[in-house]
Order: C-alpha cells, then structure tokens, then sequence
C-alpha cells in the first residue's frame, strides 16, 4: 500500500444483511500509518526537525518548534512522486509502477513579538496543509500453476448456507461465483458445495491492484517563546481521507480437460471521510548548542464510509442450451458508515546546533499499533461491537520505534542537507503478512536571503512487504518490494 505502509484487502462478510462490507485491521493500519511531511527542508533532514523548529514541518510533529520563527512566512511545496512495486508469486516476478503531481505542503506562519522587556517574548499562530499519506500505488502479482483458486474460498465460505440464501448472505463474493456457475450446489440436504475446478487444480493467475488517494491534516497551531529557551506548542488537525481501490483477480485454467477455461472477480472500494487530531509540545534551549523537545500526538479520530461494489465473470469451454459459454454477474451497490481510532504517539527530539554552520538532529518515535479501534458509527442503528476486528488488531500488530537522523550544513546563502529514518513494520513478527522495516534516505539543497528561500530535495524509500490474494489458508504469499522516489521543492516568503 502506502506510502508510508500499503494494506490489501481481506473481505470478512460479517453480517447475514443484504449489504455489508467488512473493515478489518488492514484499515486500521491504512489510515494509522503516515510518515512526518512538511516542507523540502524537513524531508531532506529526514523528517528530523522536532527540535529544529522553525520549519512548518513542525505542526506535524513538534508544534513547539513552530516558536522558533521570528518573523512570519508563508511557503508552498509541490512534488513529483513515482512509486514502483515488483513481486514474486510462486516464482514469478512482475513489476508495475504509478506517478503522481500534488501538492505535499502549504503553510501561512505569523510570528507576532510581544511588548519589549516581557518573559514571554513572542507566539506564533498559522495553518498548514501537510499530505501525510499517498495512496497512489499499481501493483500487479502473477503466478504460474498455482496450485490454488479462488473457487475454493467461495466453496468453504458456501458450504452450510441454501442456494437461495446465498444473495441474502454473501452477496458480494460466493453468491457472484453461484450465479457464474464457478462453484455449483453438491448436496442439497446438507447444503454443501463444489467448484467449477477440481480440487488441487493448476491455474496461472494474474492480481493487479490500482489503488489512488491520500491523507491529508491541516493543522492549525500556536506557540509561545519564553526567554529564547524554552517554547511551547500545540495544534490541532483536521483530517481527510480519501482512498480508492480497484482490485482484479483473473485466472487462467490451461487443462482443457477441464471445462471452466478463464474468471474474473473485481472489487471497486471508495473511502471518503475526515477527522480529527491533537498534538502538543514542549522544547527548550540547553546551553548554547543543544535543544531538547517531546511532543504527544493523539489518535486520529476518524470517520469513515465505504462504498464498494464487486462482480464476476466465468468462461467455458462448452456452450450451454442457450449457445452461451460467457457469465457474469455485479454485486448491489453497497455502503457502510464506520469509525476508526488511531493510536497515539509520543515522539522525542535531540539538536545539536554548530552556531551559524549547520546542525545534526535526532528525533525517536513510540508507536503501539496496537490501541487501534474500529467503532461502528454513531449515526447507525447498528450494535455490532467489532470485536473480533479489534482482536485481530491486538494480535497481528505491535509497538514501533522508529529513528530519523538529519544534517544541515551552511556555506553562506546555500545549504546542503541529508537524511535517514527508519519505521518498522506494524504487523507482529508471527504474522505472515510481516515485512521489513520501511527505510528513506533522503538529501537536498537550499538557497535562502532575507525574504525569500527556495529548497529542493530528493527522497527514496523501500521496504517489502507480503499479502495474500484471498485466503491465506488456501494460498501462498506474494512477497512485493515497494519503492518510492519524490522529488519536492519548497518555495518560502518572509516580509
């Protein structure tokens, strides 16, 4: 998924109700997960300026540091991204890749002195656009024999339920395959069912996923300078959401012994929703070259509608009565109002400051994926509890620490800047959907007088990461290296 890390779908019908959608840990993740943005500055620094401050980076993660600024500024940063994926699925490779223009930033900052001889010497108040997540990945996985279909899946998830029943139960997966004839009724009495493919059946299958979207925050913030050391802070955010999702599953039966020769089954998924965030901060001067910072950041309280549709269609090799070989058959349309709960985090920050030449920062971050909820929505007479979703959080997540180191260095108007941070994987270690860490290098170069600056950077992160393309019981992982390259500039006004 995503930048920061990518979530796949698991469809887990809940409900015996017409129309329903599961949500489950992968969304909780999907919208948990989000790296630090701000300007070119903060990302070639590594997201490391938690006790740099001065930078509008800082609402995202230090609010404190945003009482460093002695003058006001406003400042907007575009970017180009490009995000490349390639897999391997039972042996074969395949590679895709999407790119994308936005805008990762744009911040008004007002740095207001207050009366001369005051402990309290000035507060700075503003907003800042920051886009904290990209959803925008293509991601294409192909196997060749695999030994599996994702007939058996719609099989077991049949079997006990009546053919009239199964549109009233599963109308977006085993019911679509009933009615295409990819699985067919075997005992009526018991309710049992058999697949159009033969148990252990080779098949070459193809498993593409387009997925578009972002998370964005607009904070709005304050900060208060006490005697040039120490600086408080806070801001809150506004979040919104949008996630989009196409997911095609295609297999290819190359036995013409058997009579299902090809299927398809897709899933179109829209996300919208927004929320909200709080974020507070402390950072003081220790000596003449050292800052220290800590800064708390809230869960994002977020809430959530999905509205999603599916369909499927099946190829034989022998024409029925009517002359046909084709089938195809779409879901109802559904939706689903929802609300997910975010966990909080704590962050720390450490500067070395070499005067007028450059700088080295350090910021840690403390993350328990675990405290993620999902809660149903306030506006539904609904009392399902999720339960068992949330569960599933507690035990396939973990706590995170994560580093960011950053470095500034200054030749009289330019400076050079580079950077490193690294995110573990949310997913607890027992869990076959694990993958490596998320690491980002990053590096950049800046130009700045008195009024104005100008910064560009250059990012890459990489990190794997497995899923499984239905049931993991049926099927083997496919193991997909993701990458992301941006490129950002920042271009900043000061009166």
């Amino acid at each position: 998924m995503q930048p920061a890390f990518r979530c796949l779908p698991a469809l887990l019908l809940l409900l015996p109700c017409a129309e329903l959608f599961a949500q489950n840990e992968e969304d909780v993740l999907r919208y948990s997960s989000f790296l630090p943005g701000g300007t070119a500055r903060s990302w070639a620094l590594g997201g490391a300026v938690g006790a740099v401050g001065a930078d509008p980076g800082s609402a995202s993660l230090n609010p404190a540091g945003l009482g460093l600024y002695n003058t006001s500024e406003i400042s907007f940063s575009p970017q180009f991204e490009v995000n490349s994926s390639r897999s391997t699925f039972y042996g074969t490779s395949a590679s895709d890749n999407d790119n994308r223009f936005s805008f990762s930033n744009f911040s008004l900052v007002l740095s207001s002195p207050y009366e001369h001889g005051q402990d309290w010497q000035s507060g700075t108040f503003g907003i800042s656009f920051d886009r904290q997540a990209s959803y925008h990945w293509n991601e294409q996985a192909q196997g060749l024999q695999v030994p599996s279909t994702i007939l058996d899946k719609f099989v077991n998830e049949a079997n006990g339920t009546a053919p009239d029943q199964l549109a009233t139960q599963f109308p977006f997966s085993s019911n679509l395959a009933y009615l295409t004839y990819g699985i067919d009724p075997l005992d009526t009495n018991a309710n049992t069912y058999t697949g159009a493919l033969p148990f252990g059946t080779t098949v070459d299958q193809d498993h593409r996923i387009s997925s578009s979207g972002r998370l964005n925050t607009t904070s709005i913030f304050y900060a208060a300078n006490y005697k040039d050391r120490l600086y408080l802070g806070a801001s809150m955010g506004l979040a919104s959401v949008r996630y989009e999702r196409q997911t095609v599953h295609e297999e290819v039966v190359g036995d013409t012994a058997i009579d299902l020769k090809e299927l398809s089954y897709t899933e179109q998924l829209l996300t919208t929703g927004n929320g909200i965030d709080l974020k507070v901060g402390v950072l003081g001067r220790v000596g003449q070259h050292l800052r220290l910072g800590a800064a708390f950041h809230s869960p994002k309280w977020l809430m959530l509608t999905d509205a999603y549709n599916y369909g499927m269609s099946t190829s034989f090799r022998t024409p029925d009565a009517n002359g046909n070989v084709h089938y195809g058959q779409n879901s109802p349309d559904g939706s689903y109002d929802y609300r997910i709960r975010t966990p909080w985090s704590v962050l720390a920050s450490v500067a070395y400051i070499a005067g007028q030449y450059g700088l080295v920062s350090i910021d840690y971050g403390y993350t328990n994926f675990r405290q993620g909820r999902l809660n149903a929505s306030t506006s539904l007479m609904d009392d399902y509890d999720f339960n068992m979703e949330n569960q599933a959080v507690q035990t396939g997540t973990r706590s995170t620490h994560s580093l960011r180191v950053g470095t500034e260095w200054r030749a009289g108007s330019w400076y050079f800047r580079g950077g490193w941070g690294i995110w573990p994987d949310a997913y607890a270690e027992i869990d076959p959907r694990a993958g490596t860490d998320y690491m980002r290098f990053t590096s950049g170069i800046g130009y700045r007088t008195k009024h104005m600056s100008i910064d560009l950077t250059g990012v890459y992160g990489t990190r794997d990461t497995n899923y499984f393309p239905y049931d993991a019981s049926l099927v083997g992982s496919v193991n997909e290296r993701l990458t992301d390259t941006r490129g950002m500039i920042t271009v900043a006004f000061r009166p």
